[in-house]
């Protein structure tokens, strides 16, 4: 085996006799050192991503308002339309019309409601990364096998094992809501064939 250099063997010795609270200050700074380095590092990153979820947030708001005004006014509209193509229509394909369009606001409730469940659950996680970043902070104030310190690392694992759970969740809720979105779309559509065909029945 080689032997250590100069430089190594004191570093050796220096680790071997440091104290308890010295070697919690030299883990600290390590601790630090490295957070300062990532944070550097990735807050552009985490700024221009927190501009791409504000304008996500923005597109979905603006989607929502015009599926909601797409369905509530093509019901709203149906007597007018049936008045102006001066057609007698079947009861049965003006109320297979109007659900179409009823469906399709309920649709966008649904969507909104998992909208909130999406950004509720990324508020958790980031309750929970908090609490773990906390933890972490508390623990490096006692030597590393002090009971405090396992027991403060223990939770800041703990929290952010909960946090990566509620961001999992959150993307569950993102998949349901776009899939109540594009539902409320379909039916606008299909409560449009639906009256279209009805009125070139009659027509025809």
């Amino acid at each position: 085996m080689l032997a250590l250099g100069c430089s190594e063997r004191k570093a050796v010795r220096i680790y071997m006799t440091e104290t308890p609270e010295e070697l919690r200050q030299r883990v600290q700074q390590l601790d630090n050192a490295f957070f300062e380095e990532v944070e550097r590092r990735i807050k552009p990153l985490r700024d221009r991503s927190l501009e791409y979820e504000k304008l996500a947030i923005s597109y979905s708001e603006k989607g929502f308002q015009t599926l909601t005004y797409l369905n509530g006014g093509a019901l709203v509209a149906i007597p007018a339309a049936l008045s102006f193509f001066k057609a007698e229509v079947p009861g049965a394909s003006v109320m297979w019309t109007a659900a179409a369009f009823i469906l399709g606001l309920l649709f966008v409730v649904a969507a909104q409601g998992a909208a909130f469940f999406t950004m509720a659950r990324r508020a958790e996680a980031n309750s929970f990364l908090m609490n773990a970043q906390f933890n972490r902070m508390a623990a490096l104030r006692y030597p590393p096998e002090h009971d405090d310190h396992k027991a403060r690392w223990a939770s800041s694992t703990s929290d952010d094992n909960r946090a990566n759970k509620k961001l999992g969740h959150s993307d569950v809720w993102r998949i349901v809501g776009l899939t109540f979105f594009v539902c409320a779309l379909l039916a606008f559509i299909g409560g449009c064939l639906l009256g279209a065909l009805a009125v070139l029945a009659v027509k025809g």
